[in-house]
């Protein structure tokens, strides 16, 4: 099954995390979420992922474009 895609592109801190994690609440771990986000808000949105116990399994690079991807870890912070 294909990861769903989280386009957050448009947006800036702090609701680049924010949506980010909305999308993470609507996936039943250990499910995978894919991020695509700006390289402004990449290096706060991975920290906040971690703080909050998920896992970035994944980061790759499309020109400007960052392209995360993220595992809803069972123990994450609600």
């Amino acid at each position: 099954m294909t990861a769903p895609l989280l386009d957050i592109t448009g947006d800036v801190c702090p609701m680049t995390f924010v949506k980010v994690k909305m999308g993470l609440q609507r996936i039943v771990p250990p499910g995978k979420l894919n991020v695509r986000l700006k390289e402004e808000a990449l290096k706060n949105v991975i920290s906040s992922l971690k703080t909050e116990g998920h896992r970035v399994t994944n980061v790759s690079r499309e020109g400007t474009i960052f392209l995360l991807e993220v595992e809803n870890s069972p123990g994450a912070i609600k």
